[in-house]
């Protein structure tokens, strides 16, 4: 079946070359760059969301004069770590690197990611009121085993999308828990509408929402946990309201969002990186809010995606100090606004949205707010070495649940023994 729903463009797809090239930073010219530490960073960025980091990048590059950053898009995400596992056994590791916090255990393991803990705590760190400013959710992922090893960038929180027509049409409130969903797709059900659209690959949706229910799927002990209250519950809510049709899995299509700009749900959960896309993409007439989570019981948390900046071995002293600088940079206050504002990402400091320039970016786009919000209930789930090679296992088998091709019963526990293995073969 042809995957041509236009979320697939923002979130996976790379542009075409040429244009790529365009928007990429240039090479300084020598005269520009002899007397500057020259660092480079690989990461992952396509559409709109690279021509933001280049920006930044840009305006780093012209805010000081002793540092020189160049941006080198690597591929997607997979292809990045790839490369970065390449790069260390041939010793040519760029500066920086733009990858998500689960790959920290493997790089570490690996020899190739350097410690930032001394930087953190250095003269030109981070002080109490830094760490203050930043959201929780974000401070808690730069660690690993006691050290600290990344800086947030690209940061999303799951929301609940709603179709503001169909709500009206059935005299709906927007849903405030996982049991308002299902009273709502029992009466909808009739005309063929679900309650709730789901993406395929809902495994960062699903670790959130487990905890919501219960207990994570890690501990923070690093311990999987697939098979205990949180997931178990998780699922079985899932797999009842699929079987009766209230909640509809995107299946090979994969993004179920363009399903739901066309009136097929009542709500689909997505990244707030998708409000981009639903505000170039969807049909003009199409009405359409966000709104936090659903919540279970009392409990109501936003799992958080996306990536980190993370600093590569083998750097002199000086490149290791011109590469924190540039990631302290990029987490300051007007800095991370900006990108927000050009990405659609979420900004890391609490102190961004406080900026005038941010408070009429959010009147304008009244949509980001639930993002930011979201940020309060934000959780990302810790990791564990050898969560890389388990991953996809973790991905096939939330599908299988939500495909109705194996129960819950089948699933968890035989999830819960894979995690292990790859946990021990990781060690």
């Amino acid at each position: 079946m042809k995957r041509n729903h236009w979320l697939t463009w923002l979130l996976a797809v790379p542009l075409l070359v040429g244009f790529a090239t365009a928007i990429r930073p240039q090479a300084a010219s020598a005269s520009q760059t002899k007397k500057r530490v020259n660092i480079t960073l690989w990461h992952a960025m396509t559409g709109p969301s690279e021509k933001a980091l280049a920006d930044m990048v840009t305006d780093y590059n012209h805010a000081q004069s002793k540092v020189h950053v160049t941006a080198l898009y690597q591929g997607n995400y997979g292809d990045l770590q790839k490369k970065i596992m390449a790069a260390g056994k041939s010793n040519t590791l760029p500066a920086l690197g733009q990858l998500g916090y689960s790959a920290v255990p493997d790089l570490q393991s690996h020899q190739l990611i350097q410690p930032i803990t001394k930087l953190v705590n250095g003269k030109q760190g981070l002080t109490k009121k830094d760490f203050a400013d930043l959201y929780p959710t974000f401070t808690k992922n730069m660690t690993y085993k006691k050290n600290y090893y990344t800086t947030p960038l690209n940061k999303s929180p799951r929301l609940l999308f709603y179709n503001k027509t169909l709500l009206k049409k059935y005299h709906l409130a927007v849903p405030k828990t996982w049991q308002d969903i299902a009273n709502d797709g029992a009466k909808v059900k009739q005309d063929n509408i679900a309650a709730l659209g789901i993406d395929a690959g809902f495994d960062i949706e699903f670790a959130g929402i487990a905890q919501e229910f219960g207990s994570p799927i890690i501990n923070n002990r690093l311990k999987p946990q697939m098979n205990s209250k949180g997931p178990k519950a998780a699922s079985a809510y899932f797999v009842d309201n699929i079987k009766k049709g209230y909640i509809k899995p995107a299946g090979s299509d994969k993004y179920y969002s363009g399903a739901f700009t066309q009136g097929k749900s009542l709500f689909y959960i997505s990244s707030s990186s998708a409000i981009q896309a639903i505000q170039t993409h969807a049909p003009k007439d199409f009405s359409w809010g966000t709104a936090e989570m659903p919540a279970y019981k009392s409990t109501r948390l936003s799992a958080v995606g996306g990536a980190d900046l993370m600093m590569f071995k083998g750097l002199s002293t000086a490149k290791q100090k011109a590469a924190w600088d540039f990631m302290k940079y990029s987490m300051s206050t007007k800095a991370s606004a900006k990108w927000s504002q050009a990405s659609g990402y979420v900004p890391v400091r609490k102190s961004s949205v406080k900026l005038a320039s941010y408070k009429q970016y959010l009147k304008q786009n009244p949509n980001q707010q639930t993002a930011v919000d979201s940020l309060n209930i934000g959780v990302q789930q810790p990791t564990f070495k050898g969560y890389s090679a388990f991953r996809q296992d973790y991905i096939t088998a939330i599908d299988d649940m939500f495909s109705l091709r194996k129960t819950p019963k089948q699933v968890l526990p035989d999830l819960q023994n894979k995690a292990l293995a790859a946990q021990k073969n990781g060690d």
